[in-house]
């Protein structure tokens, strides 16, 4: 697994010559057997994400242990939920959407994806939305200082 993961990295670096990504376990499997695969790719990733409906603030996210909301025919304002309870308590929302309008059985239907998209627009002033890469080296930056305030 390992090395089938290094080498798709390294393809997709030979297509978009970023050396930064992130992880996404396949279907939250952590482990091969009874072995974690993460560890020994740290220096791959920058972060890595689970799937638990959780939200944390920064000091408390483990990133490579990033959870996420997955979303399985949520309706628009269940999901405005999630963001209006990330905004309250100041936590990373990830939210993982497998389909869009049909196609997967994991899905989400388009007027309730575009609702919360709508959502999201009306009130990106309160919101940052921004790739798992730059959350995560923003995380990793910011609890690298708060590590040394602590010391």
């Amino acid at each position: 697994m390992i090395n089938e993961v290094r080498m798709t990295n390294l393809f997709l670096q030979a297509l978009d010559g970023k050396t930064k990504r992130t992880f996404a376990y396949t279907c939250g499997d952590m482990k091969i057997g009874d072995s974690s695969f993460i560890s020994p790719m740290k220096n791959d990733f920058i972060a890595a994400r689970a799937v638990r409906n959780q939200m944390h603030t920064i000091n408390e996210i483990d990133l490579y242990n990033v959870d996420c909301y997955m979303v399985n025919g949520e309706t628009g304002n269940q999901m405005i939920e999630w963001v209006k309870k990330a905004i309250a308590t100041n936590s990373l929302l990830v939210i993982l959407f497998h389909g869009v309008g049909g196609g997967n059985a994991l899905d989400v239907s388009l007027p309730a994806h575009r609702e919360v998209l709508q959502y999201l627009k009306q009130n990106e002033i309160d919101i940052w939305i921004a790739p798992m890469v730059e959350v995560a080296e923003y995380v990793k930056k910011y609890q690298s200082q708060l590590n040394k305030i602590t010391e």
